[in-house]
């Protein structure tokens, strides 16, 4: 039928096409939203990868741009660590489930490292770092970001630091340089890729090396955007510094780095983070967001579309010849327009200064940790005390007589044989017990041989 339709509007006119006067008058639209809606898009990636094996850890993974990279990656075979506030979260449970069975892979796994919270982060780097042997680390992708909406008011993070500066740039930072150590330590011959998100709103950062995640600068509501442009602007100079300085370590192999650190920029995307700053957290916004919805539809990528670049910075072979610190957007690789970028010095003085604040941060939180724990002890009553004095005895106790758990010391390993001996009803078990037992014999022998002298 519509070959008889095509042929009468070819011989007589499309006028005869039923509907005529409406795709006359709308298609010409139609045919523009849909071309212009095809371009927003973005370029979409080529290349594919065997990720059987391969270990990534991944921030933001439960939401977003982040969920889709793992839901691509996962479903091509890799072992996902999601770093995530809490994996007590009966959400999360059932989210990993869902994964798992979605992508039919079941080596997904959570791992709580709250960005929120530098201790949190150094707790779960120094868990990861003690294992041995290493584990296999074949990357890192940087999802997560915190987008504060206009006319909230300042918020900060557990440690007291602007929260979209602590989230976007300090805890990265603090991750990464922690796990430094598990990225050099990787064979030679394993490819190994850091991602981080950036934004086109870096062009809005401003960098002051007096007040680097702005501590004492005042607040603007107006304006927050620009704290959440300076917070990807600084993470990207320090991708190039750290970059720099992983290129510089040498290897106990003298094999080259390996470790190749890239900024991804996805566009503009339709995400969860997105629509909040949109609707300014509230309600009206939200109404508002969705009467408009259409325009981000056309012009805004879903996260799909988003995550093309991220795949190809992760999947291209050629990134394995090229130097690290790229810029990657729209599946290229760019160059990116700041001058920041160029200067090295400056990069080097922010990776410094940084250090230097995560250190004076850290100690601060330790002490108003232990300030709190002591007034928490303080407040509780005497009975409570000695209930959970006496529920850590148990616990100890418990842990030296599991003879499931290796002992870590001798008194341990002592105190594991004592319950042993305990258990077990035999009259010779140890070397100990022989002699005593010997001993025991002889005792017995003479007290019989005395009671029939006496007789």
């Amino acid at each position: 039928m519509p070959i008889d339709i095509l042929t009468n509007a070819f011989v007589n006119g499309p006028e005869i096409i039923p509907g005529w006067p409406y795709i006359k008058a709308y298609g010409p639209l139609a045919l523009t939203l849909g071309i212009t809606k095809y371009y927003f898009r973005g370029s979409v990636n080529t290349w594919e990868r065997d990720m059987h094996g391969k270990v990534y850890m991944v921030t933001g993974g439960t939401s977003g741009l982040g969920a889709e990279i793992v839901r691509e990656i996962a479903s091509k075979g890799a072992q996902i660590i999601l770093l995530v506030r809490s994996v007590q979260d009966s959400w999360l449970i059932e989210y990993i489930e869902d994964l798992r069975e979605s992508t039919d892979n079941f080596m997904i796994y959570a791992e709580e490292c709250d960005l929120d919270s530098l201790y949190s982060v150094r707790k779960f780097a120094t868990k990861w770092l003690d294992n041995q042997p290493p584990r296999r680390l074949d990357g890192v992708i940087c999802c997560a970001a915190e987008t504060i909406p206009i006319g909230k008011t300042r918020q900060t993070t557990i440690d007291g630091i602007e929260k979209q500066m602590g989230v976007n740039y300090l805890a990265h930072y603090h991750l990464l340089t922690l796990l430094a150590p598990s990225l050099r330590s990787q064979p030679p011959d394993r490819d190994v890729r850091v991602l981080i998100a950036t934004c086109a709103t870096q062009a809005l950062g401003q960098i002051d090396l007096n007040d680097l995640v702005f501590e004492n600068t005042r607040y603007e509501t107006r304006k927050p955007y620009k704290l959440y442009g300076t917070s990807k602007l600084l993470l990207g100079l320090f991708a190039k510094d750290f970059q720099r300085r992983c290129n510089e370590y040498e290897r106990k192999d003298k094999a080259p780095t390996n470790v190749k650190i890239n900024l991804i920029n996805p566009g503009l995307m339709r995400t969860p983070s997105t629509r909040r700053f949109l609707s300014m957290g509230s309600i009206w916004g939200l109404i508002i967001y969705m009467i408009l919805y259409p325009i981000w539809f056309i012009f805004f990528k879903n996260a799909y579309e988003g995550q093309q670049s991220f795949l190809f910075a992760l999947w291209s072979p050629i990134f394995l010849t090229m130097n690290g610190g790229q810029l990657i957007q729209e599946c290229k690789v760019l160059k990116p327009s700041r001058k920041e970028f160029q200067d090295v010095e400056l990069q080097k003085t922010i990776f410094d200064k940084t250090e230097e604040l995560i250190s004076r941060v850290e100690k601060q939180s330790a002490i108003e940790r232990k300030r709190q724990e002591k007034i928490e002890e303080m407040s509780k009553s005497k009975e409570q005390r000695l209930k959970e004095a006496k529920e850590r005895h148990l616990a100890e106790l418990k842990k030296k007589q599991d003879l499931t758990e290796k002992p870590q010391d001798t008194e341990e390993l002592q105190s594991k044989l004592n319950f042993l001996r305990q258990q077990i009803n035999k009259e010779v078990l140890f070397p100990e017990d022989v002699s005593s037992a010997t001993n025991a014999i002889k005792s017995n022998k003479s007290n019989s041989k005395s009671k029939k002298s006496k007789k």
